[in-house]
């Protein structure tokens, strides 16, 4: 019988608990999407975009945001379901028939321990397939996708070399009068001007091409004026008449799908496979600059410090002066050749710093390019490597977040939807701190991979274990003795710092 008294309550909690989790869930996923939409609106609004290209935008938005979704609404879920229990003393109930925290929470967990698996299973194939596709539409919409919106006295430069001005149209918006063509694309240096009474404009079946027929216009070819035109020369001019004249434009450059791979390269777009790929790559390269800054002051060394090297190298050179006046400063022999002269050689004197300093700017340039390239090499491995040990430690995230929450719901005794979001909000922006400080440090390589990575997941775990005691014992939240806790935990810190032996 008591078996059957514990399915129920297990069932009880899964129907209270993923309920709620799947409406927060979408909640919070519609929040952060509008935020995402309204903070490009200014890149999309007035383009004449479709339906569809709206669900498309919408839809790769929501896999986008929801890596950021799901340790919110564990979070919220916990608090909301436990201390709802905790509030109406659904939870003393089940602890006085003899069910522990542990038991009461045995069946939510496991239901997060299958949630967390297929979202690692999400953070690894699906989402980072589904970032270049975001970025690239977005980038499609914001800069390339503009509708061949044409107002009266406006010049529309929405297609990529043309620039079209109207001065009247008609209830028809295809036939125009007063229209002016800027043609930048014939040749370099000159603009094409076409100028017509009146018109047609309109688009082909297949929105390709841009189609104008013109009546009763003229066409006017001039050269852009030089940067060094001194006025000596007398620009040339073209100009010829007609009644009819039909113009097409491609529209290829506003169609969507033109957006380059420059995604390829970052981390977050690449599968396991490819990222280890990516990181075997960039290794490889980071070792190639190392050896070759190693490989320029070893030559440089050897160049300067070792005389059958410098001379070696001082053969290359066509100054046959300049090379003598280096060999005897080398063999110390300078003083006799000086004296053989009248005066002393000041000129080749000059042109030997003068060279030392010429080479040694171009060294330290060489060194300071190279120097940069591995840099540059160094912060896309520390990139690449951070993803990859972040989508582990993600997964673990939202299991210490369960704990956290469903304990902190049992302590705090309320499940109100406004304190729910309110502890939230605090966890969830230590969290997001945590984060940020530990990827800036991961791609600066101030510490530790494992520690930028496990940060926040090791604050939070604090946080969780130390509810859990609480919570456990049953005590409320006002229980805990904070300035003995930190006694302690000083006390502790001390004690071992004065076990070290001074050197």
């Amino acid at each position: 019988m008591s078996n059957i008294f514990i399915k129920k309550i297990d069932k009880l909690l899964l129907r209270t608990f993923i309920p709620t989790f799947l409406l927060l869930l979408v909640l919070v996923l519609f929040v952060l999407v509008i935020q995402a939409f309204f903070i490009s609106f200014s890149g999309i609004a007035g383009k004449g975009l479709g339906m569809d290209i709206y669900i498309k935008l919408f839809y790769y938005l929501s896999l986008s945001a929801l890596p950021e979704v799901f340790p919110i609404a564990i979070l919220i879920t916990s608090l909301m379901v436990f201390g709802n229990l905790s509030e109406s003393f659904e939870l003393t109930a089940m602890r006085s028939v003899g069910l522990s925290l542990q038991r009461i929470l045995r069946f939510p967990f496991i239901f997060i321990l299958f949630l967390s698996a297929w979202f690692f299973y999400f953070r690894n194939y699906i989402h980072p397939n589904s970032k270049p596709k975001i970025f690239g539409l977005v980038e499609d919409i914001c800069e390339k996708k503009s509708t061949l919106f044409i107002q009266e006295g406006i010049i529309c430069n929405n297609i990529p070399g043309y620039s079209i001005r109207v001065d009247k149209k008609k209830i028809d918006n295809e036939h125009m009068e007063g229209i002016i063509v800027y043609d930048y694309t014939k040749r370099y240096g000159t603009v094409s001007i076409t100028i017509a009474e009146e018109g047609r404009l309109y688009t082909t079946p297949d929105k390709g091409y841009l189609v104008m027929e013109l009546t009763n216009g003229h066409n006017y070819l001039e050269p852009l004026p030089a940067k060094n035109n001194h006025g000596d020369q007398k620009p040339s001019f073209y100009r010829n008449h007609f009644s009819n004249q039909k113009i097409r434009i491609s529209l290829e450059a506003l169609k969507f799908g033109k957006t380059n791979e420059e995604y390829a390269y970052d981390a977050r777009t690449r599968t396991p496979p490819h990222l280890k790929k990516m990181i075997k790559e960039r290794g490889k390269q980071v070792v190639h600059w190392d050896q070759k800054i190693k490989q320029l002051l070893a030559e440089q060394a050897i160049r300067y410090h070792s005389v059958e090297q410098l001379n070696a190298v001082l053969d290359a050179y066509t100054d046959a002066d300049f090379i003598l006046f280096r060999d005897q400063l080398i063999a110390h022999k300078t003083h006799t050749n000086i004296a053989s002269n009248g005066q002393p050689n000041h000129y080749i004197l000059q042109r030997v710093v003068q060279e030392a300093l010429h080479n040694v700017k171009k060294i330290t340039h060489r060194l300071m390019m190279q120097e940069d390239n591995r840099n540059l090499f160094n912060t896309a491995l520390n990139e690449a490597l951070y993803e990859r040990e972040i989508r582990f430690a993600v997964v673990i995230q939202c299991v210490i977040i369960f704990l956290l929450g469903s304990s902190l719901g049992c302590l705090i005794r309320r499940g109100g939807f406004g304190i729910s979001v309110m502890i939230s909000f605090f966890f969830i922006l230590l969290e997001h701190i945590l984060s940020m400080v530990g990827r800036d440090w991961a791609i600066a390589n101030t510490c530790s991979m494992f520690i930028c990575v496990w940060l926040p997941n090791f604050v939070l775990l604090f946080f969780s274990g130390l509810f859990l005691i609480k919570a456990q014992h049953g005590r409320g939240l006002s229980s805990i003795n904070w300035h003995a806790l930190y006694t302690k935990i000083k006390r502790r810190f001390s004690s071992k710092i004065n076990r070290v032996p001074s050197a």
